[in-house]
């Protein structure tokens, strides 16, 4: 007679053996697929820093801090208008540092861009990973090539030195290089940016309408006025730098879109304003305390750029 409880008993164990099979064949796909997953993701140089900066003819990239990176696999990408140019930074002879593939800090890369005026978007993209590792945009008119300041609606904010005219109103347009302030209103652009001697402005501007300050400048969204750090444009108010004390014309109503290079720099360390700023600063002011009517006068810039002279 055949033992029935006794072949019950041995499929049972044969059963928890083949489930105990099983369960060491998952660890073991899993542990592999952790250990891959954890080598793509050292592979990944999202740690890797890199900055940019332009002039007339070219672009300097510089690996600054973080993971090395294969030159072979990352790409510094010039795009200007309907103009996309990809290079490859193995294709470049480093001007500092490097040598091998391998993208280390301190090591810089320079290509050249034909960009006479205009904006110059600045990219570096690592192929294996596809991060994009570094970003940034630039103005380049009249020789000059200065990081593009942009504005949005996140980076707007109300100037706290200042009692603003609830009615008074701020324009983005041309995705953000220019930037129109209607009525009595200093308005912040965030802009982390550290004035040295060397930095300078550029922009252009214009105003169909006369108020009392017409003005630009770095500040600190914390603090309150402080003429030294406004260079003044246009105007009847005597308050502020006088932009034709460093070499630009005082704007008269109707001269039209007007570019300045103001040396921003040399105006911060006459004024002892040089360091750290989080803001630029928009001043159209006119609160009637110079008799004249207020509320339709206006601060128009576009293309506002900054740069650090050679």
């Amino acid at each position: 007679m055949r033992d029935v409880g006794r072949d019950r008993a041995q499929s049972e164990v044969i059963g928890s053996l083949l489930l105990v099979a099983v369960g060491v064949v998952l660890i073991g796909i899993v542990a592999v697929l952790g250990f891959s997953l954890a080598e793509e993701a050292s592979r990944d140089p999202t740690t890797a820093s890199l900055s940019s900066s332009a002039s007339a003819g070219n672009v300097t990239l510089v690996h600054t801090a973080g993971d090395g990176l294969s030159a072979a696999e990352t790409v510094a990408v010039l795009r200007h208008g309907d103009d996309t140019r990809r290079v490859r930074l193995s294709s470049l002879a480093p001007v500092a540092g490097g040598g091998d593939d391998r993208i280390t800090a301190g090591d810089r890369y320079r290509l050249p861009h034909d960009v006479i005026r205009g904006e110059l978007t600045v990219s570096v993209v690592h192929e294996a990973s596809g991060a994009v590792l570094h970003s940034r945009q630039f103005w380049i008119a009249d020789g000059i090539a200065g990081e593009l300041i942009t504005a949005d609606a996140d980076s707007l904010s109300d100037f706290q030195g200042n009692v603003n005219d609830p009615s008074a109103t701020t324009t983005i347009s041309d995705d953000g290089r220019r930037i129109e302030v209607t009525g009595n209103k200093w308005q912040l652009v965030g802009k982390n940016y550290t004035v040295t001697e060397d930095t300078v402005l550029t922009f252009e501007f214009r105003s169909t309408t006369e108020g009392e300050i017409h003005g630009i400048g770095f500040e600190n969204a914390d603090t309150g006025q402080d003429s030294g750090r406004v260079v003044r444009l246009s105007g009847v108010q005597n308050w502020g730098v006088n932009v034709s004390d460093y070499g630009g014309s005082y704007y008269e109503t109707g001269d039209g879109w007007t570019r300045y290079e103001v040396p921003i720099g040399e105006v911060y360390g006459d004024t002892n304003n040089l360091g750290d700023a989080d803001s630029l600063l928009v001043v159209n002011d006119c609160d009637g305390n110079e008799g004249i009517s207020c509320g339709s006068h206006d601060s128009q810039y576009r293309n506002v750029a900054v740069s650090e002279s050679d």
